[in-house]
């Protein structure tokens, strides 16, 4: 159970990260191809900060069975495992940017699009985890995942407005 928490929390956290980016970014640059960087980029270098600071707290307090390179590498195959997430949620924000910048359809179009397939994969993680879990999918699961990307969607804005 611990797996699936570190994984939805990563799943949540990357869309926020990369949502606020989605965000953040203007017309101009998805124009010039600046926005299909800046994304990835955030979702690539969140997913590398999300590593580094696993791999240290795991490090910390570790047993002698713990410093074992066999154990270390299981740790560092788990934490990859639950943060790929964080890089994933990059990857469909990326390709709409990319095709707006080859000029396929238009800039806003795309960054609309863009937030909001980011908000939809937000408010979609409790019927995920409904699914995996194999519980029966209920009004309230749904609601609460609408709740949850309309917050995640205020701390993306809230980033932006007061990070940049």
């Amino acid at each position: 159970m611990g797996q699936v928490r570190e994984w939805v929390s990563s799943y949540v956290y990357g869309n926020i990260t990369v949502l606020s980016a989605a965000i953040a970014v203007g017309p101009e640059q998805i124009r010039h191809g600046a926005a299909v960087w800046a994304v990835l980029a955030t979702g690539i270098l969140t997913f590398l900060a999300h590593v580094l600071a696993h791999v240290v707290a795991h490090g910390y307090g570790e047993t002698a069975d713990e410093r074992e390179p066999e154990a270390r590498r299981e740790t560092l195959r788990e934490v990859l495992g639950t943060a790929r997430p964080i890089a994933t949620s990059a990857l469909i924000p990326a390709a709409l940017y990319a095709v707006a910048w080859i000029g396929w359809l238009p800039a806003g179009w795309m960054q609309t699009a863009a937030i909001v397939v980011l908000a939809v994969r937000i408010a979609f993680v409790g019927i995920f985890l409904r699914r995996m879990s194999g519980t029966t999918l209920t009004f309230g699961a749904l609601w609460s995942g609408v709740v949850l990307a309309l917050v995640a969607s205020g701390i993306g804005i809230a980033k932006v407005l007061l990070t940049h």
